[in-house]
């Protein structure tokens, strides 16, 4: 795998021939790193899923560099989907409409609807643009595994699987977007995110389902995803004060990551303290779990955040990321 420079027009260039001749890359977006292939090319989409040992019927993200880009992919764009556009793209909202004809069940995972998104990432619309296609960018890790929100964790986790690996620095939000479904009678969040569902019920000025349908697939809801390798404990905020120091004691190397309740220095080999708002810690979270998988400890201690609303899309990413949860 080669290393290239976003901040080098030769670069960005490199970057969109090899998608033009059918390799994959990752890209930096503002959500995590994403693996791109052209989105018209079967044969490299296949590699997304071999190079993810992703299972194939799993459905992909396009992401597109212009708003209208949205009519190829989608059969009917209401009136909603244009007003959510306007507002949030380019950003880290997803939007699940009804798949036009002649769009791949590959990528849809067979499913009648297409997820689709603009990233806000300029590097990730530059290199799209250059293409001249639109592509598929799922997170670039192993299936599973954490998402990267750096170049260095696309090398540990994608060395000799990839073609390239286009450095944009740190990821800016840390988590993957919110997607909503619009191909229901009301509108619902099929995966949540930094886009919360309060935020888009105030804008478009209606609630939302409580709920997708369960027939509907989206990236990133199976049940165990997001994972360390090293077993990962997740514990509720009341519980830390009493849970921590029990848990330190356990015999082998701890690793905590907290944002309110400082964990045992003495019987703690990494610690790391998380922001106390949802986007400084989406913007760390990943990050901090990488440093701790690296870190050759027994396990890791992760101090849940508050259980409201604006907190969801972290406590959906916990919850898939634990092992074990003490609440």
């Amino acid at each position: 795998m080669i290393t290239l420079d976003a901040g080098k027009p030769e670069d960005l260039a490199r970057a969109a021939e090899l998608l033009a001749g059918g390799d994959i890359i990752a890209i930096p977006t503002e959500t995590v790193y994403g693996l791109a292939a052209d989105a018209t090319n079967l044969p490299a989409i296949r590699k997304v899923f071999e190079a993810k040992q992703r299972p194939i019927g799993h459905p992909l993200i396009v992401h597109v560099s212009e708003p209208d880009h949205i009519r190829r992919w989608a059969k009917a764009v209401p009136d909603i989907a244009w007003r959510l556009v306007e507002k949030y793209w380019p950003g880290p909202l997803t939007l699940l409409l009804p798949k036009a004809e002649g769009v791949s069940d590959f990528i849809t995972g067979g499913q009648p609807g297409i997820a689709v998104r603009m990233p806000s990432h300029r590097v990730a619309r530059e290199v799209i643009k250059r293409l001249g296609r639109d592509v598929v960018a799922p997170s670039a890790n192993p299936y599973s595994r954490i998402s990267p929100t750096s170049a260095s964790h696309v090398i540990r986790g994608m060395a000799g699987r990839i073609s390239a690996v286009l450095d944009g620095g740190e990821c800016t939000v840390g988590i993957e977007s919110t997607i909503l479904d619009l191909t229901g009678d009301v509108p619902a969040i099929a995966r949540p995110g930094l886009v919360s569902r309060q935020e888009l019920e105030d804008f478009l000025g209606m609630g939302l389902a409580d709920h997708a349908p369960a027939s509907i697939a989206v990236p990133g809801n199976v049940k165990h995803h997001y994972q360390p390798v090293t077993p990962t404990i997740g514990v509720a905020a009341p519980r830390s004060a009493q849970a921590l120091p029990e848990l330190t004691r356990q015999p082998g190397r701890t690793g905590v990551i907290w944002w309110q309740t400082p964990p045992p220095e003495d019987r703690t080999a990494e610690a790391i303290q998380l922001g106390d708002t949802p986007e400084t810690y989406a913007r760390m979270l990943y990050t901090a779990l990488h440093t701790m998988d690296q870190a050759n400890l027994t396990r890791i201690i992760v101090e849940l955040p508050p259980e409201t609303d604006a907190w969801l899309a972290i406590h959906d990413r916990l919850n898939r990321a634990c092992t074990e949860l003490v609440g």
